[in-house]
């Protein structure tokens, strides 16, 4: 099992971004993570979330006023696909969310037919964080990002986000302060989980930090760190690697992500406005990977756990 999950994890960090993106950076994000786990890291994941039922809490989306009016579609794929096997395994999920990626995200759960409410973050309202926080028993957050070293927020590329999107941060240092469990899933070192490995990434990508363009001098690197942290070349395929190491776990190939579903996935979101993070534009690509690429590597991952799962055949020649 835990060869399998391994080659999950390197399965799912394949850079294959198109040019004018971050690049090169992406192998050596999971390198670092994969340096303080004593796992696969989607095996780790998988572990936290295998549970008795509990109630759980999956923080996403990312909208951008104007650029990405009701968000981008990655982490929104990556929860309503987690959600579905939670749900599907006994669990409770609530999804949180900014107002302006509400809508999509809620059409998508219905669209899975999941039991799952979705319910509106509120700017600056750090009193409505510590009840969420109170509330549930697990915290994953996916593609969402976490306050640098001044609690300020910022995409990969130095521009802050913190003026339209609520910072979560209370969420899951709330958590972590009540011992409860708290999963990120994050592909580029500015979302919550990644302060696990904050001085790491520091130091062996201080050109990625981009402090001298945050005007606040704190780099882009998130400071807020989870009890297991999972690294994909996006984060939905971060989310997808997860849930395939679930189902290598409850060994249970259904549990998987289907390819057909992932490019189903993709056309939906251009209908609800989603875009490509990579480039802005609403079409069926999540971080400048088309969706055909991204579901060859669900099947990929879909053929690691079935074949992992086979039993094993003794043949006389």
């Amino acid at each position: 099992m835990e060869i399998a999950a391994d080659n999950i994890d390197k399965l799912i960090n394949i850079e294959m971004r198109r040019t004018g993106m971050p690049r090169g950076k992406k192998w050596v994000l999971w390198e670092i993570a994969r340096a303080v786990s004593p796992e696969p890291l989607v095996l780790a994941a998988a572990r936290l979330l295998d549970r008795p039922p509990s109630d759980m809490a999956i923080v996403t989306g990312a909208a951008v006023p104007d650029h990405m009016p009701v968000g981008e579609n990655d982490g929104p794929f990556g929860a309503v696909v987690l959600a579905a096997a939670l749900t599907r395994l006994g669990h409770k999920v609530t999804i949180y969310t900014d107002p302006d990626p509400l809508p999509p995200i809620a059409m998508l759960v219905e669209r899975a037919g999941i039991d799952a409410a979705v319910e509106p973050l509120a700017l600056g309202d750090t009193s409505q964080q510590e009840k969420i926080a109170a509330k549930h028993d697990v915290f994953v957050a996916i593609e969402r990002l976490g306050g640098n070293r001044n609690g300020q927020i910022y995409g990969v590329t130095g521009v802050s986000r913190s003026a339209h999107r609520a910072n979560v941060d209370t969420i899951f240092r709330t958590a972590a302060a009540l011992g409860k469990p708290t999963l990120g899933i994050g592909d580029g070192g500015n979302e919550i989980g990644f302060g696990k490995v904050h001085a790491a990434l520091e130091k062996r990508l201080p050109e990625h930090t981009m402090a001298t363009t945050t005007p606040c001098g704190g780099g882009v690197f998130s400071v807020v760190p989870t009890d297991v942290l999972a690294v994909g070349t996006t984060s939905n395929i971060g989310a997808y690697g997860v849930v395939a190491a679930l189902a290598l776990l409850k060994r249970d190939t259904g549990l998987c992500h289907a390819p057909d579903e992932e490019i189903a996935l993709h056309h939906v979101g251009v209908g609800l406005g989603l875009v490509d993070g990579g480039g802005g534009e609403r079409i069926p690509w999540c971080d400048g990977v088309p969706a055909v690429s991204s579901a060859a590597l669900v099947t990929l991952m879909r053929n690691i756990v079935d074949r992992t799962l086979d039993p094993p055949r003794v043949r006389k020649f």
